[in-house]
């Protein structure tokens, strides 16, 4: 404990100059040109397929449509999207907004935006590594209680549209309409999934 108290007197002592204290940082500069990039799956294939699904399975306001929750979901069937033009007066009556869906996509990208990326990079290959599937599948406590399992067609929808390939092997950036398509088996188990009550 001696020794602690004498290495930190001294660490204290280098860094008084002329009567100052100097700080000492061991962080970068900032630089405001930096950027982290980040894969995220395609965007079409969600609004087409996958937001409808998780709207209705996930965005009730007793679960995920409701502003305290980290993964928020927007839509017709819970919270609604507050704007400065609407004043926020939007019922249920409305459809999903193409603004709530972008918000919903967003929301779920910013869970864990790292281990998307690394999981796109894989070309969604063991997709069960993210929270967003974790926690539904029981993996990882949820408080709303297993809302997958592997064998339902949600969760096959889902895992399909992590799976199309948004980059290639050597990370080059895939055009959204040179994207492959989800497979008709996946279409049927997306369609099916929409139509849960």
């Amino acid at each position: 404990m001696r020794a602690l108290h004498v290495a930190f007197a001294a660490c204290f002592a280098g860094m008084t100059i002329a009567g100052g204290i100097a700080t000492v940082s061991c962080a970068s500069s900032y630089d405001a040109d930096r950027t982290t990039g980040i894969i995220t799956p395609d965007f079409d294939t969600y609004v087409a397929q996958v937001d409808a699904y998780l709207t209705r399975r996930c965005g009730s306001l007793d679960c995920h449509g409701q502003p305290g929750r980290a993964y928020r979901i927007y839509s017709r069937e819970g919270f609604r999207l507050y704007t400065i033009l609407d004043g926020s007066l939007v019922s249920g009556q409305q459809a999903t907004h193409p603004d709530e869906q972008r918000a919903n996509f967003q929301a779920l990208i910013s869970l864990e935006p790292e281990e998307m990326t690394r999981l796109m990079a894989r070309q969604g290959e063991n997709p069960n590594q993210i929270i967003f599937l974790r926690k539904p599948l029981k993996i990882e406590r949820h408080k709303g209680g297993p809302a997958m399992a592997e064998e339902d067609p949600g969760y096959r929808c889902v895992v399909a549209w992590l799976q199309i390939p948004v980059v290639t092997g050597d990370g080059t950036y895939i055009p959204p309409a040179m994207r492959a398509k989800l497979s008709p088996n996946a279409l049927r188990n997306c369609e099916e999934a929409r139509s849960y009550p």
